[in-house]
This record gives structure tokens, C-alpha cells and sequence, in this order.
């Protein structure tokens, strides 16, 4: 016998006069409404996986935070360059300087030595910081250089129904930057032909190389450039075409 008391529920089919009980009703399955299935299992949407918040920025990194990134690393390359090299000449410079008065006791070669690595030690943080500098510099103008032209390529190439053109951070800015600057700094330092042309393409290699490695990071995260998306939909189309013709 059924547990539970059933209240009596009239059928419109039914009989005149007669009733059913409710437990006599064929039960019918509950459908969920999609207004509960919402707000239970909210929808997902099919975004790219990302390792930060900024997707669209190079390296992931947004402008403000990757310029004193690059500056500090720029000048920690170039310090680390120019204090060796600064020892090593001090070093010399110290023994050319004193090659006339060398000690002839152990404790005058103590005191000769200890000089010596001094005056190098001076001299390399005299030359690395000169050195880290210079490299700071250079680096700081590439980096701004090549948000310049990535701003102007959005704007540019922007079609009428977008503000900005999306997927034109690529290696093709990095290229022009790198070629920017190159005649730059064989215009200022006054390089021959051959020595600019040298210039030139150290300059294209490896603007190219940091360029393509930064596409890579880019295309990984879910985020590729433009000319990247574009290869992939003609190759994908060009591949279903193939298919249907066989």
C-alpha cells in the first residue's frame, strides 16, 4: 500500500462523477526549464587560453609594465658586458702605467696586486655602468619604436565597422624597428656604406628572430597574429577543397 496520503484530483476525460485519485494520474517527466538550467550551469564561452590578463599585448606584458622590464634588463646586459671588459683594460692600463716602478719584495707585489685589482674593479663599474647605459638607451627607443608602428598599424588597417585592427602585432613592426633604428645609429655615428649596409642586415636578423619568437609565445597563448590566421585559412579551405574534389 502506498505510504503517502494522495489528495483527490478530478480528470477532465474522466466520467461524470467520477474521480481519480492522484496517485491513479500517470505521472509525466519534469522538464527542466532553460531559465534553471542557466542559472545551475552557467555557459561557458570558448575563449583562449591565456597565461596573464593581457592577450592582445606583446609578450603578454601591457607597455607600461614591459618597458622598465626591458630597461632593466638591457642595462643589466650591458653592465655585465662593460664591466669586464672595463676590468680587463683597467687591469692593463695599471700595469703600462707602473711598468717603470715594479715591486722587487713579496710584500711590494702584495700591495702591487692589490692595487691593481682596484683599480680594475674601479674601472669595470666606471665602463659597465657607461656600457648599461648606452644599451638602456638603445633598447628604450627599439621598445618604443615598435609600439609606435604596432599603434599605427591598428589604426591604419582598421576597417570601417572597428576601431582598431586586431592582429598587428607581429614581427613585421619588430622588423621596421629594428631597420629604423639601424639608420639611425649609422646616421649619428657617421658609418661608411659597407659598415651601414653590415649594420642593416645584423639588424634585420635579429629584429626577424625576436620578432617570429614573440609570434610564436603569441600563437601559443591562443592569440596569433593576423598574417598567421590567415595561412591557417587558406590552408584549412585549400585542404576541404582537396577532400570534396577526391
Amino acid at each position: 500500500m502506498w505510504p503517502f496520503k494522495s489528495s483527490q484530483v478530478g480528470v477532465k476525460d474522466a466520467a461524470p462523477g467520477a474521480t481519480l485519485l492522484q496517485s491513479e494520474v500517470p505521472m509525466q517527466a519534469t522538464v527542466p526549464s532553460p531559465i534553471s538550467q542557466s542559472a545551475s550551469h552557467p555557459p561557458t564561452e570558448n575563449t583562449p587560453a591565456t597565461f596573464t590578463g593581457w592577450p592582445n599585448e606583446r609578450l603578454s606584458i601591457p607597455f607600461v609594465l614591459r618597458a622598465p622590464t626591458l630597461m632593466i634588463a638591457s642595462f643589466a646586459c650591458g653592465f655585465t658586458l662593460g664591466s669586464s671588459q672595463g676590468a680587463t683594460k683597467g687591469a692593463y692600463r695599471y700595469r703600462a702605467e707602473n711598468a717603470h716602478r715594479l715591486p722587487t719584495t713579496q710584500t711590494g707585489w702584495f700591495l702591487y696586486q692589490k692595487s691593481k685589482n682596484y683599480h680594475a674593479m674601479l674601472a669595470g663599474i666606471k665602463e659597465g655602468g657607461r656600457f648599461g647605459a648606452i644599451c638602456m638607451g638603445w633598447a628604450t627607443l627599439f621598445m618604443i619604436t615598435e609600439e609606435m608602428v604596432d599603434l599605427s598599424r591598428t589604426r591604419l588597417l582598421a576597417r570601417r565597422d572597428e576601431d582598431v585592427a586586431a592582429g598587428q602585432r607581429d614581427a613585421g613592426s619588430t622588423v621596421i624597428a629594428g631597420m629604423t633604428l639601424a639608420g639611425f645609429y649609422g646616421w649619428k655615428k657617421g658609418l661608411d656604406h659597407f659598415a651601414a649596409a653590415r649594420t642593416a642586415k645584423t639588424a634585420f636578423k635579429f629584429s626577424l628572430a625576436y620578432g617570429l619568437i614573440q609570434d610564436l609565445l603569441a600563437t601559443v597563448r591562443g592569440n596569433p597574429p593576423a598574417y598567421v590566421v590567415w595561412m591557417k585559412r587558406k590552408m584549412f579551405s585549400r585542404a576541404s577543397v582537396e577532400n570534396i574534389d577526391y
